[in-house]
């Protein structure tokens, strides 16, 4: 694993590091050779050829000189003449040679002390001599032999130079020919070099290509799996988005008639004289309740997604909530014969009281659902600022692949047949949503054929000792309903059971009921009988693409009031579970209980009087 992490990085270095260090090292060779050949170029230019040649015609002209005058020495009567006349042409040479060329000589011939005094001493050999070489002059003896001693003596002081130069000359000759095979070594070292950080950039660039290809086959494939998940996802985000778009419109059309229904069993209870016809009727309520409870949880699903659901924080006491769950559950825990173990532990927690309840009601009816022998246990542990709530099953258990699946919607373990005693599937999908509402940590603890342990940890709080440890009850009470006697009410819905239903039932508590399918029929009602309702009761979803809220405004601008309202909707969506709440009427979900009907018309009116 170290080597499969380490290997690209060391790899991503020495591609850096190899290039920049053969760039450096070809840099710094070809540095070398410019500055080695310019070394030997100045050398060259200064290597004391010119220098060399001018000492030595110096040297030439002044050997001449003296065997001239030897010969002159020599020679009789007629020679000397001839010889004179040469002598004194090759004195006037040299005269020329020092006084019109030597400013014209090198400097660094002319830098020279032995020069300057040289050539000091030959002009004041010329300036001595040079009267006695002119035509028509006899040069005596002892003057011939003057003048070719201190020729003599000056022609050895030029050797001398000259000879100094021609060292001088060899040496650079010699650092010359050195510098040279230093350059060739060094050209040789480059060629080689060279050649070798070419090898290794081919290698590298070839152990990149390999890289790349890798790269890019891992790329492709990555991809490829990329692009399955997302197929996989985008098709089960449609068929989930369609599957809860048709239980949506499901639910709406269920909820029509299961409301009307229920308007409709309550008004016929008073109606059903025998025993036997009120036993029966009571099963019917119990039937309808049944479904009353399976559209109610697709609503708390829908009203979780569309953030609707408000946390009222508070300091809540365990024992108090576990006593009502208690009084709730024992009755089916009775009927299955099961066990039912609740520890009261005196803690308090900070949560919502109503949304609490429902996330442990939710637990403990899967758990009692699930079980089919043992018993089912509740219990609260203190674990430093936090309490850890227990609910424990002795049922078959959840497999562990399985442990995430439970809490999606509509999935349900070991109940192919769909028994409806074990719920819809929403009871955990629920409690998942309302956990992460009420920051609470959700986790399982599950052994297969030994049981199952849903843990949920949640803050502790200190008691408010000024508040009471019973609970508050969250359910309006009821009120009297011979407030409702003449009241004038106006029901807008386009389902003709639904209005029918409303009707009858608020006609048996003695109110004055107009029903209207859509808001301009209410609004001909209004002007042609001058009838001014108490309350309007509006449907959301209406024809023609009118929304309750629309309805109710119109009927208010149509009798310049304010008049009391309230919408009630069968649609479970969340988008228009939002616009619903956005009007800022009260709403109401279908199907309605008659009982939370009547009190909040009570409730209404009353806040208007």
């Amino acid at each position: 694993m170290v080597s499969a992490d380490t290997g690209p990085a060391l790899n991503k270095r020495w591609l850096v590091w190899i290039p920049a260090l053969a760039t450096m090292a070809c840099a710094a060779i070809l540095l070398f050779l410019l500055v080695q050949i310019d070394l030997t170029r100045k050398q060259l230019q200064n290597d004391g050829v010119l220098e060399f040649n001018i000492v030595q015609q110096l040297g030439h002209d002044l050997d001449t000189l003296v065997q001239m005058l030897m010969t002159y020495h020599q020679g009789n009567q007629q020679e000397r003449s001839e010889l004179q006349e040469q002598t004194i042409l090759h004195v006037d040479t040299l005269s020329s040679g020092i006084r019109q060329v030597n400013d014209s000589w090198p400097s660094s011939l002319l830098s020279l002390k032995s020069t300057q005094d040289l050539l000091r001493d030959i002009n004041r050999f010329l300036d001595s001599y040079g009267p006695s070489m002119v035509a028509g002059t006899t040069l005596q003896d002892h003057q011939v032999l003057q003048i070719s001693r201190e020729a003599t003596d000056l022609s050895s002081r030029v050797y001398a130079i000259d000879l100094r130069l021609f060292n001088r000359q060899s040496g650079i000759r010699d650092s010359v020919e050195k510098r040279l095979d230093d350059l060739y070594d060094a050209l040789w070292g480059f060629v080689a070099f060279y050649l070798v950080a070419s090898l290794m950039t081919i290698m590298l660039l070839l152990a990149i290509f390999r890289r790349a290809a890798t790269l890019r086959e891992d790329a492709v494939q990555t991809r490829t799996q990329l692009t399955t998940a997302l197929d996989e996802l985008t098709s089960g985000d449609i068929e989930r988005r369609a599957q809860n778009r048709f239980m949506a419109a499901a639910s709406h059309d269920l909820r029509q008639p299961l409301h009307a229904l229920g308007l409709y069993l309550n008004v016929l209870k008073r109606h059903v004289p025998t025993d036997q016809g009120q036993v029966i009727l009571a099963n019917i309520h119990r039937s309808t309740e049944a479904l009353n409870q399976l559209l109610n949880s697709m609503l708390d699903l829908s009203r979780l997604d569309a953030g609707m659901v408000e946390v009222n924080w508070e300091q809540l006491s365990l024992d108090s909530i576990f006593d009502h769950l208690h009084q709730n559950f024992l009755p089916e825990a009775n009927q299955r014969e099961l066990q039912l173990d609740f520890q009261y532990s005196g803690l308090y927690v900070r949560s919502d009281q109503v949304l609490l309840e429902r996330v442990l009601g939710n637990l403990l009816a899967n758990a009692i659902n699930y079980t089919n022998e043992g018993g089912v246990s509740l219990k609260a542990t203190l674990e430093g600022s936090h309490v850890r709530i227990d609910i424990s099953d002795t049922g078959p258990g959840i497999p562990a692949d399985e442990q995430e699946a439970i809490f999606k919607e509509y999935y349900q373990l070991q109940n192919p047949e769909r028994d409806r005693s074990k719920g819809l599937g929403l009871g955990l999908s629920i409690v998942k949503r309302l956990s992460n509402l009420l920051d609470i940590e959700l986790s399982i603890v599950s052994d297969e054929g030994r049981g199952t342990t849903f843990q949920a940890t949640l803050p502790l709080a200190q008691p408010n000792r000024d508040e009471p440890g019973a609970l508050r009850s969250k359910v309006p009470r009821n009120t009297d309903r011979a407030d409702l006697a003449g009241l004038s009410i106006l029901v807008i819905d386009d389902e003709y059971d639904v209005r029918d239903g409303m009707k009858t039932l608020l006609v048996q508590h003695g109110c004055d009921v107009f029903i209207a399918d859509s808001s301009a029929r209410a609004c001909e009602h209004i002007i042609a009988e001058s009838w001014v309702p108490d309350l309007i009761i509006a449907d959301y979803r209406l024809r023609d693409d009118q929304t309750g809220d629309m309805a109710i405004e119109q009927v208010r601008e149509e009798v310049n009031m304010d008049v009391p309202a309230m919408i009630i909707t069968g649609d479970t969506s969340p988008a228009r579970l939002l616009d619903a709440t956005a009007s800022g009427f009260t709403l109401l979900h279908k199907p309605v209980i008659a009982d939370e009907l009547l009190n909040t018309i009570t409730r209404l009116i009353g806040e208007c009087t």
